[in-house]
């Protein structure tokens, strides 16, 4: 039978997906270095670090040898002591597992990468972001991690999704031919376990000024249900985009109604400046 993967699936949005696929039916790979502390009928899990090649690679060989619906790259971290480990888990983990299963995809299938309203401006940042882009292997990539440590510790979180949006991109000329796909979505705030570390990386005003315009942080069920959406066969001739899932706040921006140079972060650099 068919199955589905999910990376980061015991918890937050992740394990809103695991249980939304596996209440279709199907069998659920839930990838995820924590067990879930109650797993969803249908769903087994597989640990899995995705910081860790060799804990990947296991990984993939326990999904048994079926044909996969779809892949949702859901898995990631918002802070972390050393941010080579944050790049190596949002970025050079995904793209490590999903190189490994994308050849096991069936026709029609699709890959659905989870980025940040963070990473959407990644086309102005292509410059810094594609020599990472450009590594061949999840090895190289931490090597070229390490020799720029001191860059990547200003915000790793950001920059790693810049890298996940951008290679979602990239990587859908790909699948053209094959049948299947690749895309990402960026969400904004959203009401999960990592929420408090989200608040410390923006700050406690950046993240009420930004909440604020939309009136509430997501679940994580209204997140996962746009995933869902977009692994399903209704959704097979969308591949290569991002899809800002956040109740219009990057329309927002883009179309001048929310004015970012009055938000807390843009004041405060601001100040920082003229000083």
């Amino acid at each position: 039978m068919d199955a589905y993967v999910v990376t980061g699936g015991s918890s937050g949005v992740g394990a809103a997906l695991v249980r939304r696929l596996a209440a279709g039916g199907r069998p659920v790979f839930n990838l995820d270095r924590a067990e879930p502390a109650q797993a969803a009928a249908g769903a087994t899990w597989l640990r899995c670090d995705l910081g860790d090649e060799a804990s990947i690679a296991a990984a993939v060989q326990a999904v048994p040898a079926q044909s996969l619906l779809g892949l949702a790259n859901v898995a990631g971290m918002a802070r972390a002591d050393d941010p080579v480990r944050v790049l190596a888990v949002n970025f050079l983990g995904m793209r490590e597992v999903t190189a490994r299963l994308a050849p096991r995809l069936a026709a029609g299938a699709g890959i659905v990468n989870v980025s940040s309203i963070a990473g959407r401006d990644w086309l102005r940042r292509l410059d810094r972001i594609a020599p990472l882009l450009d590594t061949a292997s999840m090895a190289a990539g931490l090597v070229w991690c390490e020799a720029n440590r001191a860059a990547l510790a200003r915000d790793p979180y950001s920059f790693s999704k810049r890298c996940v949006t951008a290679w979602s991109l990239r990587e859908a000329r790909h699948h053209v031919h094959r049948g299947t796909r690749v895309l990402c979505v960026s969400p904004g705030g959203i009401d999960t376990p990592l929420s408090p570390q989200f608040e410390a990386l923006m700050g406690s005003e950046q993240t009420a000024w930004s909440r604020g315009h939309v009136g509430r942080s997501a679940t994580p069920d209204e997140i996962a249900a746009a995933i869902e959406s977009l692994l399903g066969p209704g959704c097979a001739w969308i591949n290569g985009v991002d899809v800002p899932v956040d109740r219009g706040y990057s329309a927002g921006l883009e179309a001048g109604w929310i004015d970012f140079s009055q938000s807390p972060a843009a004041l405060a650099a601001r100040q920082s400046r003229e000083r």
